[in-house]
């Protein structure tokens, strides 16, 4: 970026980082941030650092937490023989946000694209694996909790078929038609899905 100061320019470029954000936007976002009150400036750069310096993996389900084990997994309520395997936290906390799992979770990391360079050595799927055949595990069902597209049905029947040797039931979410939608309107395959899952 010419003719602006170094402080700017990489911070912008910092920002152009970001999933979703182009040069322009990043720009913005430099420029809005400039003009802020220098205090709002310092804590907006308190709170990245935090996300550095605090923000871990939990050591059991994969999830963004501040502690080693994050309060899902370290709350003695949930119900640890169901367990729902999902692609990211943001997954999880959509999931949490509903109220209706009361289960334990494994975040992946990601799901399969061989074109993206996301192969099951770059998920955590291995670790999945030793969790669901630790001699201690209580693990009973695991819920696929995964986009109803390409990749994560290609991971959904990957996991299927590594995992159908041990002692445990898998499903899926179920998928079809949302509320409000009209039936002339919804594609086929997610006609077929609405009838194969049927009530």
């Amino acid at each position: 970026m010419t003719n602006l100061p170094s402080s700017i320019s990489d911070a912008a470029a910092e920002f152009d980082k970001i999933p979703g954000i182009g040069p322009r936007a990043a720009l913005r976002y430099v420029y809005w941030l400039v003009t802020q009150p220098k205090e709002s400036l310092k804590r907006f750069a308190q709170a990245l650092a935090a996300l550095a310096d605090n923000v871990k993996r939990c050591e059991t389900c994969g999830t963004w937490s501040e502690q080693q084990v994050c309060s899902i997994c370290a709350n003695p309520a949930r119900d640890a023989s169901v367990l729902c395997v999902v692609a990211t936290s943001q997954d999880l906390r959509v999931i949490e946000i509903s109220g209706a799992f009361k289960g334990v979770y494994h975040v992946l990391g990601g799901l399969l694209d061989p074109i993206s360079g996301r192969t099951p050595e770059t998920l955590s799927i291995q670790k999945l694996k030793e969790r669901l055949a630790a001699p201690d595990a209580k693990i009973k069902e695991v819920i696929l909790a995964f986009d109803p597209d390409v990749s994560g049905d290609t991971t959904a029947l990957y996991l299927t078929k590594h995992l159908s040797g041990l002692p445990i039931t898998i499903s899926r979410l179920a998928r079809g038609l949302p509320t409000g939608a009209q039936l002339e309107y919804a594609d086929s395959s997610t006609l077929a899905d609405a009838l194969k899952n049927r009530k």
